[in-house]
């Protein structure tokens, strides 16, 4: 082990050190070596080639990426029973509070997401009934901020997030009342759904089944 001599010195207090000898300092440079599929590091430990490998490739957990993954799911359960899709769309920001309405965006002007995710289609189902469903994923800081807006969103007449449809030409005159309404907290994400019939014949049941299918999408 390599020693270096330290000459002697006084302290702040007075007191005299004589010079003396000690063990070499490390430089703080992590030095590393292959040895037997292994990576040697200057700290003393080792780690596999394969697992730091795998820490460089893994792909980060985003809020994007999460809520994207509710849409994929919820489109894939509803295509399984049967439905078809007819027009989708979807919309990703950065700010809930420029999307939302009513008491959700004073929440949200006090309680800002890290992301907002929707996305909306018209759906036809296997007996020919037209519904529009549009669905928000709202990804808060922490899962406590999260059980609070959605306790918030639950309450009938306390605004919501802007639904996507509204932003289009052709769903405009839809009104979304909030009585087929439900919503679900993952962790940090809550999502919420609405479903209003859409086009000449409507079924409340078909707007209720494509509720439940959404909601159950997880």
């Amino acid at each position: 082990m390599a020693r270096e001599h330290v000459s002697g010195y006084e302290t702040r207090d007075g007191k005299v050190v004589g010079s003396y000898t000690r063990r070499k300092r490390s430089t703080g440079v992590v030095m590393a070596g292959v040895v037997g599929g292994a990576v040697a590091l200057g700290g003393g430990g080792t780690a596999s080639l394969d697992a730091l490998s795998a820490l460089r490739s893994r792909p980060a957990q985003t809020s994007k990426s999460s809520a994207r993954n509710v849409e994929v799911r919820t489109f894939a359960r509803l295509k399984i029973k049967g439905y078809q899709v007819k027009q989708n769309s979807r919309s990703q920001f950065g700010s809930c509070k420029d999307k939302a309405y009513g008491q959700v965006e004073r929440f949200f002007a006090a309680h800002p997401c890290r992301s907002l995710h929707r996305f909306m289609a018209e759906l036809v189902s296997p007996s020919g009934i037209s519904v529009l469903v549009a669905v928000s994923v709202v990804d808060m800081p922490n899962a406590a901020s999260a059980a609070e807006f959605k306790d918030l969103v639950d309450v009938h007449g306390t605004g919501n997030v802007l639904e996507l449809p509204k932003e289009m030409r052709r769903y405009r005159t839809v009104e979304f009342t909030g009585y087929r309404y439900g919503s679900r907290q993952d962790d940090t994400l809550v999502t919420n759904v609405q479903v209003e019939p859409f086009g000449r014949s409507r079924s409340a049941a078909i707007a209720a089944e494509v509720l439940s299918l959404a909601l159950e999408a997880k």
